[in-house]
C-alpha cells in the first residue's frame, strides 16, 4: 500500500495534468484552428447514429489499425494531416438506444499531435 502510494505521488499527478487538443467532430469540413503543440496528446471524435450494430471494418496496412469502412478517407485525412503515426488507438464504443430503436456510435482517435 504504501509503494502505491508513493507512486500515484510521484507519477500520478503527472499523469492527470497533462495537457491535451480535442477535436470534437472531425467531420467538420470547416477549418479547425487547433492550439496544439508537437507531441501533445490529441483526440478526434466522431459519432453517429445507425441501425445496425456491428460496423464493417478494414484493417489499414499503412496505420497498423483497424479502421471503420463508413469514415475510412476521413479517419486517415485526419491521421496524415495530424497525428505521429506510432502513438495512433483508434476506439469504436457502440451503445444501444432502446427509445429510439438505433444505435449510437462513437469513434475516438487518439494520437501524439503532429506540426
Amino acid at each position: 500500500m504504501k509503494k502505491l502510494t508513493i507512486f500515484i505521488y510521484f507519477f500520478g499527478f503527472s499523469l492527470l495534468a497533462e495537457n491535451f487538443c480535442v477535436i470534437y467532430n472531425i467531420l467538420d469540413k470547416k477549418k479547425q484552428i487547433l492550439d496544439c503543440n508537437d507531441k501533445q496528446l490529441l483526440f478526434g471524435y466522431i459519432k453517429f447514429k445507425s441501425k445496425q450494430n456491428n460496423l464493417k471494418f478494414s484493417l489499414n496496412k499503412e496505420l497498423k489499425e483497424f479502421v471503420p469502412r463508413r469514415y475510412k478517407s476521413e479517419i486517415l485525412t485526419f491521421v496524415r494531416n495530424n497525428c505521429y503515426k506510432k502513438t495512433l488507438k483508434i476506439k469504436t464504443i457502440t451503445n444501444f438506444n432502446s427509445k429510439l430503436n438505433e444505435y449510437i456510435n462513437e469513434i475516438i482517435i487518439e494520437c501524439r499531435y503532429k506540426l
